[in-house]
């Protein structure tokens, strides 16, 4: 029973995507950079928030280019 449980509780945790976390991380480094009174770190985290940015772009792209070629395959 508690493996029927266990697998009806993962169902209902939402799929978090690759994409989010990169947002997510892109996030807390420009609040981060908010928070520093240090002008080199400012910088350094708004380059990696950026960077972060970047990266969910080019995954949420990745994704749409990979379900869209997968919905048009007979």
């Amino acid at each position: 029973m508690s493996g029927y449980t266990a697998a009806k509780t993962r169902r209902a945790v939402p799929e978090q995507t690759l994409a989010k976390v990169y947002e997510e991380r892109a996030e807390n480094c420009a609040r981060a950079a908010e928070g520093t009174d240090d002008p080199v770190f400012r910088r350094l985290l708004l380059m990696l928030a950026a960077q972060w940015k970047l990266a969910a772009h080019e995954e949420a792209k990745s994704k749409d280019t990979s379900s869209t070629s997968m919905q048009s395959t007979p």
